[in-house]
């Protein structure tokens, strides 16, 4: 077809391999002459055999597969955890590529469905991811409470923290906690910050024992002062915006499916022996090594972070937009509604900057004063 294309109807190469979505190069081979041999076949090998793994390989993933799902110190089974229980296996020999395996596993039926990801909008109204990940910290953290589980035998909800780095060196770990609470916040960032590493940035949600005061305005929560006093920059996520804590939503899934959904729990000290392994399993999956050297933070600024979507305002007789920073209503200009914008709290200065993210530059669209609320200042007096 594409020598016919090429020599009797006269489309160039470049129009041929757009229009059927095959590479330059393909389009060469094959139009080397008007009289070429299309029967020929320079493979090299049989079709659908593939060209280097052969049964035997196939026959492995499916044994490091079944071992994986029967094993109770294992709790990850696809590709990237076969292929690392091969090297192990086989230390000698070159391991297949993620790529096929992935097939070998979708062959014999036990290839793991994966969600599509939709990316769209959120690239459309300007969410300031590159900012955050890019301009804020080298190491971006995300923390969030995971909740309303229950036992047989024990009435209360039981309560878990969960860590992520969507970056690498990524790590995603979870620790038991007596209640969403700032103490239990405190208390196990304190323990990760000993036990992993320290980032510059966390980024949370929008729950009180993190923001602090669900009336008061411009308060400084417990939570934001013990980051603050540590040199960690707190950014708040958008409210009621899951997929803008991704990484630590996504890590939440993983622990439902493969923890938590997994075994059915008679105590607590189950659960957290289980969950022990479960955390030695995820940084083996996820290859994570704690840094050899920490980079000094030096004049550091204190800082708070908000990410926005920018509302209209429905009140009667008000034409406008606005966005919500600790109770505050922050007028914003109507062209900017349901778009995002990073609002940047300086504490030193006690000004909020607000700024508008386009094509990965970031520009400032509003400086404001913003005082910090007098009992806040007198509880935290370090700023």
């Amino acid at each position: 077809m594409v020598n016919e294309l090429y020599f009797r109807h006269k489309i160039s190469k470049t129009n041929i391999a757009r229009e059927m979505n095959v590479s330059r190069n393909f389009v060469t081979r094959w139009t080397q002459s008007v009289h070429q041999d299309f029967t020929i076949d320079n493979r090299g090998w049989e079709k659908g055999k593939a060209r280097k793994w052969d049964i035997e390989i196939k026959e492995r993933i499916k044994d490091i597969r079944l071992y994986l799902e029967n094993d109770s110190f294992e709790f990850y089974l696809g590709a990237t955890a076969i292929q690392q229980e091969w090297r192990r296996r086989y230390p000698d020999e070159v391991s297949p590529p993620l790529r096929t395996i992935g097939k070998y596993l979708s062959d014999l039926g036990l290839a793991q469905k994966r969600k599509i990801k939709h990316k769209g909008a959120a690239k459309y109204l300007c969410y300031p991811e590159h900012t955050i990940y890019n301009q804020l910290g080298n190491r971006v953290a995300e923390i969030d409470f995971i909740g309303k589980k229950y036992i047989h035998g024990i009435s209360e909800p039981l309560n878990f923290i969960g860590f992520s780095f969507k970056k690498e060196p990524k790590l995603r770990y979870y620790k038991r906690i007596e209640g969403q609470t700032s103490d239990s916040f405190i208390t196990e960032t304190d323990k990760f910050f000993r036990l992993f590493e320290k980032p510059d940035v966390i980024k949370l949600d929008n729950g009180l024992a993190f923001i602090g005061s669900a009336s008061g305005k411009r308060n400084i929560s417990r939570s934001m002062h013990y980051l603050l006093k540590n040199d960690v920059i707190p950014v708040f996520a958008v409210p009621r915006k899951p997929f803008t804590q991704a990484s630590i939503e996504g890590n939440n899934s993983v622990f439902s499916k493969k923890f938590w959904n997994r075994f059915d729990f008679k105590s607590l000290k189950e659960i957290d022996d289980k969950l022990e392994l479960f955390n030695q399993s995820s940084q083996r999956y996820t290859g994570y090594r704690k840094p050899r050297f920490v980079s000094q933070k030096r004049n550091f600024t204190p800082k708070v972070y908000f990410i926005r979507q920018v509302k209209e305002i429905s009140e009667s007789k008000k034409i406008g937009a606005y966005i919500d920073i600790l109770n505050v209503k922050v007028p914003m200009s109507k062209p900017l509604v349901n778009y995002y914008v990073l609002s940047e709290w300086n504490l030193k200065q006690e000004t909020l900057n607000i700024y508008f993210e386009k094509d990965n530059i970031q520009n400032l669209i509003k400086k404001i004063d913003f005082k910090i609320n007098k009992k806040s200042k007198d509880k935290f007096d370090v700023y």
